[in-house]
């Protein structure tokens, strides 16, 4: 298990949403709303909210009234991590595996990889820059 999950005991339903944010961010949106957070995650929007509001108290998310939802440091460096595992994990499936992406079990694998072995995937990989749908794979302590 990573240092992080040690230390804060993030289940994966925690992970979904800080990714969530994540992919937000790159879509351009400082500020994540509600109904698209929940819209994305297959969620009802009180759900969410109640989910967020927890992730509030944790520190890993700001959650502002009609505003929206915008990660903390924290809540960035652990959605950093799960967007990491997710695109190494399809560059692996598809580059060197040479199967189908199958985004379950990517999903299902990346809440487990620790940093450790997500930098030897990456050395394997030859340091990757981007997923195999075009998307940034965040840099690890391997890469050049």
């Amino acid at each position: 298990q990573s240092i992080l999950k040690k230390q804060m005991s993030i289940s994966e339903t925690v992970e979904e949403y800080l990714e969530t944010l994540w992919i937000s961010e790159e879509n351009g949106e400082k500020i994540a709303h509600l109904t698209w957070v929940a819209e994305h995650l297959g969620v009802a929007a009180p759900s969410a909210l109640e989910m967020l509001k927890k992730l509030e108290k944790e520190g890993l998310v700001v959650y502002k009234v009609r505003q929206g939802i915008e990660l903390t440091e924290k809540g960035r460096k652990i959605a950093r991590r799960i967007i990491r595992a997710h695109r190494l994990t399809e560059v692996l499936m598809k580059e060197t595996l040479k199967t189908d992406i199958c985004e379950e079990t990517v999903c299902g694998l990346e809440h487990h990889l620790d940093e450790e072995f997500m930098d030897a995937l990456c050395m394997l990989l030859k340091h990757p820059t981007k997923c195999p749908h075009g998307h940034p794979i965040p840099r690890g302590k391997c890469c050049p």
